[in-house]
């Protein structure tokens, strides 16, 4: 089941509040997760209704944390035709982090 699809049942059940229980799910991909956050905890006031989230497995709450982070930084993308430079490895490796999705 896509999360849209998800989203549309529920809309369709005219439910205000809704517990979306994930006991049993063993496995989801970044993808559905994606789409889940986007749909569902990003702006869950544009919603009619309210969600509340329960049993969610260790797995599947880090990446619905790592999604949360992704979508609230700014992505830097450097120009092709830029030269970078650093001072030291840390300097690398913050600007790398601040570039990885």
């Amino acid at each position: 089941m896509r999360a849209q699809d998800l989203k549309l049942l529920i809309e369709n059940s005219e439910e205000k509040e809704v517990v979306l229980d994930f006991q049993g799910v063993k496995f989801a991909t970044r993808s559905f997760i994606d789409e889940f956050y986007n749909l569902f905890l990003k702006s869950p006031t544009t919603n009619a209704f309210q969600v509340e989230l329960t049993n969610v497995p260790e797995d599947i709450k880090t990446i619905l944390d790592a999604v949360s982070r992704t979508q609230v930084r700014a992505k830097v993308i450097p120009s092709q035709t830029q030269e970078i430079s650093f001072k030291n490895v840390k300097e690398f490796l913050n600007y790398l982090s601040s570039i990885t999705l």
